[in-house]
């Protein structure tokens, strides 16, 4: 129908982790429960003759109503975890169908995504520089958050499904800030798991979390906990200058600051591991290339390391890049949704 959402307009090239119809999933309290709802077909029949004779008919009016199918058009984030901040919508008939055409001729000045732990108004300009049509498509940190959003909405619905390959955890831009800035509340309520839907460091065997080097130039850190190893990849062959004005500082920032969150957990107590950090270069690209695209490229590297997806990076990394930032954009507008009042 044409107003079907366009969850499969996705380039096939990028089309994973398929969500299931919107009917199979709503919450039965969001339904409207109708007078012998509970009773089925098969129950009918298998009631003893005597009792269909002292069974009285029900005037017309008062027969009950079949629930209307829930339409496959609507989105919410009710289908894994309600967010405490979203609502089910009764409005998403009205919404745009795409995220193209809510970016070039939307139905509101902004919308939310269930992607996200809190309503955060996102307007064009955030879809515009997501599709890589504004601001050179270098991507903020909140395109960041909200990719990494998805990637821990996805992890949980396939622990759901009884998926037992999923120790790993990816934490959100803001990591970095707090973990730097020694705000030891906040990066210990990511480590002992307080920060839903983070794990706890106890229950996986990967923490990943990305950072931005400079000039929203992002970049992606691995730590592996069981060895207490952390790897920073590379996107780019940085100069010597840059390396050690700007990168290399805050790889050395990143090693005692979260040597030092393990500690306070007592993570060291339990484990009696050392602490080394590397550089990883495998997936590195031209300068020309990631022109704008260092964010696209880090999300990418995540999806790939987490779930073993092949890259599917062409002889064209910008063409690449493109189909890359329609799915992204695609995956965060399906859990559009509308904020709880108050």
């Amino acid at each position: 129908m044409d107003n079907r959402r366009n969850k499969q307009s996705v380039n096939d090239e990028y089309n994973s982790q398929p969500v299931q119809k919107a009917s199979t999933w709503v919450f039965q309290k969001w339904r409207c429960t109708t007078k012998n709802a509970s009773s089925s077909t098969s129950s009918v029949h298998e009631q003893q003759p005597r009792e269909e004779q002292l069974r009285e008919e029900q005037p017309p009016e008062e027969q009950p109503q079949e629930e209307p199918e829930y339409t496959h058009n609507r989105r919410s984030v009710h289908r894994q975890r309600v967010r405490k901040w979203a609502i089910l919508d009764d409005e998403s008939e009205n919404w745009s169908t795409n995220v193209e055409q809510f970016y070039l001729n939307g139905d509101t000045p902004f919308c939310y995504s269930g992607v996200f732990n809190t309503p955060l108004p996102l307007d064009r300009s955030f879809w515009g520089t997501m599709l890589g049509y504004t601001s050179n498509g270098y991507l903020r940190l909140e395109h960041i958050q909200g990719w990494v959003g998805r990637m821990m909405n996805w992890r949980q619905r396939q622990q759901q499904k009884g998926a037992t390959d999923m120790s790993w955890s990816i934490l959100p831009p803001q990591f970095y800030n707090y973990l730097v800035d020694s705000c030891t509340k906040n990066t210990v309520s990511f480590a002992n798991g307080k920060s839903s839907p983070f794990s706890s460091f106890f229950d996986v065997d990967y923490v990943y979390f990305p950072f931005c080097v400079e000039n929203n130039e992002w970049l992606l850190v691995q730590v592996k906990l069981r060895n207490v190893n952390l790897v920073m990849f590379c996107s780019e062959c940085f100069s010597s200058d840059k390396y050690r004005r700007a990168v290399h500082p805050k790889l050395m920032q990143i090693s005692v600051y979260f040597g030092a969150l393990l500690v306070n957990i007592k993570y060291f107590k339990k484990t009696g591991l050392f602490w080394c950090f590397e550089v990883n270069e495998d997936y590195v690209q031209s300068h020309a290339d990631l022109y704008g695209n260092h964010g696209v490229c880090a999300c990418m590297l995540m999806e790939h390391l987490v779930t073993g997806k092949p890259l599917n990076i062409s002889n064209n990394f910008m063409e690449s890049c493109i189909a890359y930032r329609r799915f992204m954009a695609d995956q965060m507008y399906f859990w559009r949704c509308l904020p709880r009042p108050g």
